[in-house]
């Protein structure tokens, strides 16, 4: 665990606006389809009814946080036009890009300093279809985005992409409606996805330094719901991807596209409309559906088997899972519950489990208010973020919350609330950095209007405190870490004379990066930070300091 000791306090700032939504009217029938933004949901039994609700006009200075460390929100957006449906963390944690839908359709790269996008890419769609689907690479260098009839590759550098595959030359001709991206930037995962009872989708990979299709494999509709592709997500190791259907599921080889794996998710023709999970090696997935299953695989070296089984117990109707994840070492699952309170009043839940200690869950966080859309672990397991659509009828309750997973606590430690509601939630690989994004207004509005919150993560194992001289240093300073020669861990310390955005990266003595243990906006003041180096063995490191225009590097030695 990295423990960063701040020497100085800074103040955050949240503007306000105002939008006025119209009203999302009940559909009548036992099953139906639920139209959000272009989004068709099935509902297998209660009728979305709220009637006696129009005109309801939330204004943005309804937010506010709780906090129970340093944590903070670095910055916040919100958009007039567009809904943040799509977001992404890069795994270093210095960059994210968002998909916006619905109006003014846009995909946006940013970074820790500001709202204000590095650069953005406008689409066009068509065919009731709003969503930019988006992915980044660890280092943020490469952002690959799936839009409408076209897939398409970025360096971060310029909104030019190098990479455009036009899904009309295919046939029969489908959206691409997920995709996801190698930590590297060099292949990415996408589909051309056809929905209908009797359709087939296609899923495609692409290296990003050839024009054609590395490899395609035709999704059939085998089970209810069709064959629309509804979710991509690579191992974190980049070996394996599990793409799933509304009522199944695949695990292929990235690069060559090989099948090693074929499951059903539904239960009594209950599917899902959001991605599966997979672990960082792959021996873990996770799957979830409308009936409220979660269900846990373990990979034996020739197939997958089924670990564990757990249902949100259901009431009057079935409760639904709507979201899951599974850490890189695959010993944790999250995943998130929408609760039909009555067949008009909706409640959620977020649930931690270990793998090992089976179905039943360390914890649950009850209250979200709605449908919890988005779970993320970031890579080194220490932190869970969780986001929902929140009470349609309290905009004071909490649905952006960030968790310890080492406390085994349902007590975040960060929380905040929007009276709109959060479609996505994501978190960069040492959990520093947070980022979620959605629609300005409740979901069970139409209408149009954006939001997005960038959070800083305080990742400490006990709240952080001022300490020491509070005296403004009289320039930027980094010092020599210490101990040195160390083993397993040491201490980096740095002075900032101003405020500024400070970063810290770990090289190895070639030149690789290895770790970002610091990036966020700091105050003036004298700071240290903690580098755990066990995982990596004996020899000379660097660390490296950018603080404005200022620039160091310090050597360092691991002795074991």
């Amino acid at each position: 665990m990295k423990a960063i000791t701040i020497l100085s306090i800074f103040i955050l700032s949240i503007s306000t606006c105002v939008y006025s939504q119209d009203n999302l009217q009940g559909l009548p029938g036992n099953k139906i389809v639920f139209d959000q933004n272009g989004l068709s949901r099935f509902i297998t039994e209660p009728v979305v009814n709220e009637s006696g609700v129009s005109g309801q006009t939330p204004s943005i200075n309804h937010y506010y946080e709780l906090t129970d460390n340093n944590s903070a929100i670095r910055w916040s957006y919100f958009d007039a036009a567009a809904v943040g449906d799509k977001c992404q963390v890069s795994g270093n944690g210095l960059y994210e890009v968002i998909g916006w839908g619905l109006n003014n359709e846009r995909a946006s790269v940013y970074d820790n300093i500001s709202s204000t996008p590095e650069w953005e890419f406008s689409t066009v769609h068509g065919q009731g279809y709003y969503y930019n689907n988006i992915a980044m690479s660890d280092t943020g260098g490469v952002i690959a985005l799936a839009s409408f009839h076209n897939v398409y590759m970025f360096n971060r550098a310029n909104s030019t992409p190098f990479f455009n595959f036009d899904l009309t030359t295919l046939a029969p001709l489908g959206n691409a409606t997920a995709i996801d991206i190698t930590s590297d930037g060099k292949f990415i995962v996408t589909c051309s996805s056809l929905g209908g009872a009797t359709d087939s989708s296609t899923v495609l990979g692409f290296s990003k330094d050839s024009t054609g299709i590395t490899w395609r494999y035709k999704v059939g509709q085998t089970t209810a719901g069709g064959s629309a592709i509804q979710g991509i997500k690579m191992s974190g190791n980049d070996s394996l991807v599990i793409v799933n259907t509304y009522g199944g599921f695949y695990v292929f080889r990235t690069y060559t596209g090989q099948l090693i794996f074929q499951g059903a998710i539904n239960t009594s023709s209950s599917g899902t409309q959001s991605p599966q999970a997979i672990s960082g090696n792959g021996n873990i997935i996770a799957t979830i559906n409308y009936s409220g299953f979660v269900k846990v695989y373990q990979w034996n070296g020739s197939t997958y088997n089924l670990l564990w089984q757990h249902q949100e117990p259901p009431g009057s109707f079935f409760n639904w899972m709507t979201s899951v994840d599974v850490s890189y070492d695959g010993s944790m699952v999250a995943s998130g519950t929408l609760n039909f309170v009555t067949s008009s009043s909706f409640d959620g839940k977020l649930k931690f489990f270990r793998v090992n200690s089976g179905s039943t869950p360390v914890w649950t966080y009850t209250g979200m208010g709605d449908e919890v859309q988005s779970v993320s672990f970031s890579r080194n397991g220490n932190i869970l973020v969780g986001s929902s659509w929140g009470n349609f009828n309290d905009p004071n309750t909490p649905n952006l919350l960030v968790f310890k997973t080492s406390t085994n606590s349902n007590v975040p430690i960060f929380r905040t609330a929007s009276p709109g509601s959060f479609f996505c939630s994501s978190v960069s690989n040492n959990g520093l950095t947070a980022l979620g994004s959605g629609k300005v207004v409740h979901a069970r509005f139409f209408g149009s209007g954006g939001q997005s919150y960038n959070l800083l993560i305080d990742t400490n194992d006990s709240p952080l405190g001022i300490s020491g001289n509070l005296n403004v240093p009289e320039e930027y300073k980094l010092y020599q870490n210490y101990p040195n020669p160390f083993n397993p861990a040491t201490k980096i310390k740095f002075a900032l004379p101003e405020k500024a955005f400070a970063t810290i990266v770990i090289y190895d003595v070639l030149g690789r990066e290895l770790e970002t243990i610091v990036s966020e906006q700091l105050s003036a003041g004298t700071y240290e930070v903690d580098w755990k180096a066990a995982n990596y063995s004996s020899g000379v490191y660097y660390y490296k300091v950018i603080a404005g225009d200022f620039t160091e590097t310090k050597k360092m030695v691991l002795v074991k």
